[in-house]
C-alpha cells in the first residue's frame, strides 16, 4: 500500500504517542496495590486513580493494535523486501536477526518473573493454585498479592482454621475471604516479613498433622 510520507510520519507520531500513554499507565498499575485497597486509601498515581489508569490503558491500547497494523499495512512490501535483501546478503545474519529480539523477550520476561517473585522453578500448578512438596513452601509475589486466606490454605493443604488460629495467635485476626494484601495493608506489614511468617506457619501446621 503506497502512503504519503505525510500519513507515514503522522502514524509514527500517534504510535509515540500511545507508547508513552501505555508505558506510564503500565507502570502506574503494575506499582497499584489491590482494588479495594487502591480504593480505601484514595490511591492515585499522577492524580490517576486505579480505575482511570485500567480504562486509560485499555483504551490506548486498542489504538496502538490499529496504528501498528495500519503500519504493517502500509510498509509491508518494504519490510518485505528488506528481509529478503537480507536474507540474500547473509542467511546467518538474518535468522539472527529475528531469533535475537524473541530470545531477548523470552530471557528478559524470565528475569521479569524471577525478581517479582512470579516465576519459581519448584513450583507447579494444579487445579489452577501451585504444589510444592510437603518439607517446601515457597509463597510467590502473584500469591500475596491476589489468594484470600482460604486459597492459600487449600493450596497447601492445610486447615484453613488453623492458619487462621496462628495468625492470630501473633495479633492478625483475619476471615477465609480476606485477600492477603488487604491483611499487608490492615496491619501494616512488611510483605516478605509477612510472606516469612506465612511460610513458618504453614511448615508448622504441616508438621504438626504429620
Amino acid at each position: 500500500m503506497k502512503a504519503s510520507a505525510l500519513l507515514r510520519g503522522i502514524i509514527d507520531f500517534l504510535l509515540l504517542i500511545t507508547f508513552v500513554v501505555i508505558g506510564v499507565t503500565g507502570i502506574g498499575l503494575y506499582l497499584a496495590p489491590s482494588g479495594r485497597i487502591a480504593e480505601s486509601i484514595g490511591w492515585t498515581f499522577l492524580g490517576l486513580d486505579k480505575e482511570t489508569l485500567t480504562a486509560i490503558h485499555t483504551y490506548f491500547g486498542f489504538v496502538m493494535i490499529g496504528l501498528v497494523a495500519l503500519h504493517l499495512i502500509i510498509g509491508f512490501k518494504s519490510m518485505v523486501t528488506m528481509l529478503r535483501i537480507g536474507f540474500k546478503r547473509s542467511k546467518i545474519k538474518g535468522i539472527a536477526v529475528l531469533l535475537i529480539p524473541l530470545l531477548l523477550i523470552g530471557a528478559g520476561y524470565q528475569v521479569f518473573a524471577y525478581y517479582t517473585g512470579e516465576g519459581n522453578s519448584e513450583v507447579g500448578t494444579s487445579d489452577n493454585y501451585h504444589t510444592v512438596e510437603n518439607s517446601t513452601v515457597y509463597i510467590t509475589g502473584t500469591m500475596m498479592k491476589y489468594y484470600t486466606v482460604q486459597e492459600l490454605a487449600d493450596n497447601y493443604g492445610v486447615p484453613v482454621d488453623a492458619l487462621i488460629e496462628e495468625l492470630s495467635k501473633r495479633g492478625i485476626d483475619v476471615s477465609p475471604d480476606e485477600k492477603l494484601a488487604e491483611i499487608e495493608y490492615e496491619y501494616g506489614l512488611d510483605r516478605e516479613e509477612f510472606k516469612a511468617m506465612l511460610e513458618e506457619i504453614i511448615v508448622s501446621i504441616r508438621g504438626d498433622g504429620g
